[in-house]
């Protein structure tokens, strides 16, 4: 990892997380909810999409941080453009203002239009995030192994538009759980 990356130790923000998502206190835990709960529909809120953005938003620099997805089903991990649409049902594409991986019934994908598939040997318990603004790319990493899984190159956004970590979820047995980043993992794995 570059000296001038920071580790980021990302919260969730309640204001963006939809209604059948559980959150934590802490802001660290996230999973599909047994109920939709009865929370008020502001702009920044996910309604059908079951997402939610960290609190942190990211105009410049390098950043990364880290997911335990563990035995999670159902998941999709990655970035949001501010600007992008949160209300009703759209395609989480680079188009969109998405950049994300996903996975979902043992298929593991990165979210371009058409889909890029990936190897399921790459399917992570930890998944590492790597955001390089200034260069427009957002890479994946699976901690463990310490082996790159997929870079989007060429983001797409308006300069000093702030970038969110994005988490989704469809499993209620499984957290997501965001943790403190391990010290140097990009490096290792380069």
């Amino acid at each position: 990892m570059s000296p001038l990356c920071s580790t980021v130790d990302v919260t969730l923000d309640p204001d963006t997380a939809h209604p059948r998502l559980t959150l934590s206190a802490e802001g660290k835990r996230v999973r599909r909810g047994a109920t939709r709960q009865d929370l008020p529909d502001n702009p920044e809120r996910f309604d059908s999409c079951r997402c939610v953005l960290g609190r942190e938003g990211f105009t410049s620099g390098r950043r990364y941080w880290q997911v335990q997805v563990g035995g999670n089903t159902v998941w999709r991990l990655g970035v949001s453009r501010e600007s992008a649409p949160r209300k009703g049902r759209f395609s989480m594409t680079p188009q969109k203002g998405y950049w994300a991986v996903r996975w979902s019934g043992g298929e593991f994908t990165a979210r371009t239009a058409p889909r890029t598939p990936l190897p399921l040997s790459l399917k992570p318990q930890k998944l590492g995030v790597y955001l390089d603004y200034e260069e427009g790319q957002l890479s994946f990493y699976n901690v463990e192994s310490r082996s790159h899984i997929y870079t989007f190159t060429d983001m797409e956004f308006n300069p000093r538009e702030k970038l969110y970590p994005l988490f989704c979820t469809g499993d209620s047995d499984t957290d997501l759980v965001l943790e403190s980043p391990d010290p140097d993992p990009v490096s290792a794995a380069n």
